[in-house]
């Protein structure tokens, strides 16, 4: 079970990025679906790459096409994938008309104009949060929020069940026990813990209500959820994130510990 677990780790790296350290591989579904008890880590990693991309932009640019480029990178890093999510579903809950038609609106992948709307939005939102953090709070906000936004997946699988019996939803649902949720719920608690004191699991706290709050919206209409629904969770979920770490910074709410 162990060496299961263990293997998990490149495939998560190979799933939430573009980046591939081996010839492309098939696994087979319970594998696969334990790897996301490492999504918090390669979120981890994502973030690392946006602090360091920070420091080095800082140095040359203002604030405003800073965040823009980080914005760029973090679409980069995880290959568009969570965007597409929020775009189809998005464009399969503006669809009228059975659960069975939505679905099939974000199988087709053709975005529309309720997709384009909600990209732009959420991109905006990441773009406006990331142009106010400053130092302390900067540099732990761009290293942990990509990390609480790919542990949601746990939550969100645990809390609605998938829409499709064939899916990236069953397969992440059957994946869950016994390791993959606690070793993922516990990265995401030490790394909150280690870079905001005990304020980081408020920060843990008002990811989750987003992603569920958008997941369960979608849900409903969806009949669950499924592998869009997901990504669109996680993106905005660390939108979220974002936010929640700025309005701590205006209040003095949080202190730092790891990076101050």
């Amino acid at each position: 079970m162990l060496a299961r677990q263990l293997a998990g780790l490149p495939i998560a790296l190979e799933f939430l990025t573009p980046l591939r350290l081996r010839r492309v591989q098939q696994h087979d579904t319970r594998t696969f679906a334990q790897a996301l008890g490492w999504y918090p880590a390669i979120g981890l990693l994502i973030g690392g790459l946006l602090l360091a991309l920070d420091r080095g932009l800082s140095e040359l640019l203002p604030a405003a096409p800073v965040a823009a480029l980080l914005v760029t990178a973090l679409a980069l890093l995880s290959g568009g994938l969570h965007l597409d999510g929020v775009a189809d579903t998005a464009d399969g809950m503006a669809v009228q008309g059975e659960q069975s038609r939505r679905l099939e609106v974000m199988r087709t992948g053709d975005i529309g104009p309720a997709g384009v709307m909600a990209v732009v939005l959420v991109l905006l939102v990441e773009w406006s949060a990331l142009v106010s953090l400053e130092d302390p709070i900067r540099s732990g906000a761009l290293l942990l929020a990509p990390a609480l936004a790919r542990w949601t997946v746990v939550p969100v699988a645990l809390a609605f069940g998938p829409a499709r019996p064939d899916g990236l939803g069953q397969t992440i649902r059957e994946g869950l026990a016994p390791i993959a949720a606690p070793l993922s719920t516990l990265i995401t608690l030490v790394a909150s813990v280690l870079l905001f004191g005990a304020g980081g699991p408020l920060v843990l706290l008002a990811t989750l209500i987003a992603a569920l709050i958008v997941a369960g919206a979608a849900a409903r209409l969806f009949g669950g959820v499924t592998g869009d629904v997901f990504g669109a969770a996680i993106e905005v979920s660390q939108a979220v994130a974002w936010l929640a770490l700025l309005v701590a910074q205006q209040r003095d709410w949080l202190d730092p510990t790891l990076l101050s």
